[in-house]
């Protein structure tokens, strides 16, 4: 079992959208994936889960010591499982201790998990990192996203793990012209060894994202959601 743990200081850098895309491209690959909620915005939950879904167990109450069941997904055709989140994680996502999350998750059965986490390097976010394999540092490219991705790391480095940042746009080196070429170079210089690549912001990804029933054929998967595995070299 291998965990990604997926995190950014940085509010609006594209966790959620990483996760969403990260958790249908591994389970359309036929693998087993639990996707985990720790965010209080419950962003990843709100776009799994229909409107009106009214249940409330989920990572609170497994963290608080409770046993809910994860609520199984079937979107489109590509099935999983997920851990919801609520307003409750208000409460202890930054406080909570650092092997939290590792002791909750130590007995399950799954191929991947996959932590989508709040805008925080503490808490809930660094319990995460703590328990996860691989930590995937999603960000978008602007100016006012360098100096939060770089904390993100540092803190990383402190619980001795490494963060492997992926910046989410073109590519800078298909344009080596314009603002957003010229501000990404500058986010690769300074994350050096920590820049692992791109992750594609295209139409087709926009609508992966916005799209909440979208049917899954097998040359649709191929074409737009095995993309993303290569792109994080999963």
């Amino acid at each position: 079992m291998k965990k990604i743990c997926i995190t950014n200081q940085k509010g609006g850098s594209g966790k959620t959208s990483t996760a969403v895309l990260l958790t249908l491209a591994l389970a359309g690959s036929r693998r087993r994936v639990l996707a985990v909620d720790s965010d209080p915005q419950a962003g990843l939950t709100s776009f799994f889960i229909p409107e009106g879904w009214t249940e409330k167990r989920g990572l609170y109450d497994l963290i608080m010591g409770d046993n809910p069941e994860p609520v199984h997904i079937d979107r489109g055709g590509i099935v999983f499982d997920l851990i919801p989140a609520d307003y409750r994680l208000d409460k202890i996502y930054s406080t909570l201790a650092p092997f939290a999350i590792r002791d909750a998750f130590k007995c399950a059965d799954y191929d991947m998990i996959i932590f989508d986490t709040p805008p925080t390097v503490q808490g809930i976010s660094r319990a995460a990192a703590m328990a996860s394999d691989r930590i995937i540092v999603p960000t978008d490219i602007s100016r006012a996203s360098i100096r939060p991705t770089i904390y993100t790391l540092t803190a990383l480095k402190e619980i001795e793990k490494t963060g492997q940042v992926y910046l989410i746009g073109k590519d800078p080196g298909e344009d080596g012209r314009g603002f957003t070429a010229e501000t990404a170079r500058t986010f690769i210089e300074e994350l050096g060894r920590n820049y692992a690549g791109t992750i594609p912001r295209s139409v087709s990804m926009q609508k992966i994202v916005s799209d909440t029933v979208r049917s899954w054929s097998p040359a649709r998967i191929e074409k737009q959601l095995n993309p993303i595995l290569e792109a994080v070299q999963i």
